[in-house]
């Protein structure tokens, strides 16, 4: 496979890669003049995987700015001598996690219970949701149905906990014997759970999927896990995410003194329609650590939850506003922007539109704060591994993985001080996904040297 020459190139006009590993798209380019200087395959949609995350974030950072916080709202309401506790989902996709100091699940309980008390409430007779005849839960069409059970495919939630997430532990003995689900955390009241999962061969790690769509309550697991192991735990996602979300708050309540009845679903016409005996808002992490974790450690779930919030409470919305955005941005025909996050195998860039958009943000006025939420090479996230001697700390960026697709996109700091947006794509990988990550390394030392 040989380089495709870019016109005006002034350094060299050719990149190889080996033509063994799947189908190359790159693109080099100066980030100070704008020009292309180097590219493969540089006009062809390809598939972005998670490298799809750099736009969501770019475009939440510029439409809703790196300090919005999402709200999710508590309120009381009274009937004869019996207190209900009221929840208004605000599409928080960080409530009830421990990843943020402060924004935790410590913190959370401790400032709901403040709130209880301070209106002399040591009671509840009922914690229910509020629905307002609005859409609940979303799934995009184009996700398959092989990732929808798992934590990586967890639906956007108006109302959820915990990254809508399940843990499920397995003991697992000899392999080909049958693995033994032992324990689900959370419990998931109504949820039953068919097992089909053997203990596979040794070091032949996670091989487990869960099979399940948004509200279905019987589930399917089947794969292999590692095998003679005590507890091996892998990760879910709820079916009833409402519903899983009000029966943590009751129980996180309740450890904490407040007596709180089993009474968790959506809210009673009557209750729904009083108003207030006093309200409560929970604010979420800032945009700006919220986008660090998503860019940094490939967060399927807070990046789709941020279409959410750039369209006021409609995802779908949220998702034609960033398409605008982009297109506004210098976004081609070649682009297709199907999610947020880069699970769905719809989503398509050129890696030349791609650094086009790369280096036209570096001029605007949320870049710095932006640039700060990327992985650097042999430093952070899922760019701690990604690294030679060279290339250490030299490039910031994004990297993507799905079936059959691997991709780095971001800067780089070449030999010379130069900077170039770079981004480096490999689709129909006929192999294991780490093969070409070697190639891709030697790419992208090459382009340093060169610049």
């Amino acid at each position: 496979m040989h380089g495709q020459e870019v016109q005006d190139s002034s350094v060299y006009s050719e990149v190889s890669a080996p033509s063994n590993l799947g189908l190359w798209g790159i693109s080099v380019r100066d980030m100070e003049t704008g020009k292309e200087l180097v590219g493969l395959n540089q006009g062809l949609s390809l598939t972005p995987a998670s490298v799809q995350k750099l736009l969501t974030t770019a475009a939440a950072f510029s439409i809703l700015g790196a300090d919005f916080q999402f709200s999710t709202q508590f309120s009381l309401r009274q009937s004869g001598r019996d207190w209900f506790l009221l929840v208004e989902g605000g599409w928080d996709p960080s409530l009830g996690t421990n990843l943020f100091t402060g924004f935790d699940q410590k913190t959370l309980f401790d400032s709901l219970q403040h709130f209880l008390l301070k209106n002399n409430i040591h009671r509840i007779s009922g914690i229910y949701a509020l629905h307002h005849g609005r859409q609940q839960d979303i799934i995009p069409d184009s996700w398959p149905w092989v990732d929808l059970g798992n934590y990586f495919g967890a639906s956007v939630s108006r109302l959820s906990y915990n990254q809508n997430r399940v843990k499920l532990s397995f003991c697992t003995e000899d392999p080909g014997l049958s693995a033994t689900l032992i324990e689900v955390s959370p419990v998931q009241a109504g949820v039953s759970w068919e097992s089909y999962v053997v203990s596979g061969p040794q070091s032949s790690g996670d091989n487990a999927f869960i099979y399940a769509g948004l509200y279905q309550a019987q589930r399917q697991i089947v794969g292999s896990l590692p095998p003679n192991e005590g507890s091996f735990a892998i990760q879910g996602s709820i079916a009833f995410p409402a519903l899983t979300a009000l029966e943590q708050l009751r129980m996180g309540l309740q450890l904490r003194g407040i007596e709180c009845a089993k009474a968790v679903g959506w809210a009673p016409e009557e209750l729904a329609a009083q108003v207030s005996a006093g309200s409560w808002d929970w604010k979420s992490v800032p945009l700006m650590r919220m986008a660090s974790h998503i860019n940094q450690y490939s967060n399927n779930f807070m990046a789709e939850h941020l279409l959410v919030a750039v369209g006021r409470g409609d995802y779908f919305a949220g998702r034609d506003s960033v398409r605008a955005w982009l297109k506004g941005q210098g976004a081609d025909a070649g682009l297709f922007y199907d999610d947020g996050s880069g699970l769905s195998r719809s989503n398509g860039i050129s890696t030349s539109n791609l650094t086009g958009l790369l280096s036209r943000w570096t001029r605007a006025s949320w870049f710095s704060s932006w640039l700060s939420t990327l992985a650097v090479s042999g430093e952070s996230g899922t760019l701690s591994g990604f690294t030679t001697s060279k290339l250490k700390q030299a490039f910031a960026g994004k990297s993507g993985s799905i079936g059959q697709v691997k991709t780095y996109a971001g800067y780089l700091r070449c030999t010379s001080g130069k900077r170039v947006a770079v981004a480096v794509f490999v689709n129909s990988v006929p192999g294991s996904l780490r093969s070409v990550v070697p190639a891709i390394l030697n790419s992208l030392e090459g382009i340093q040297s060169q610049y």
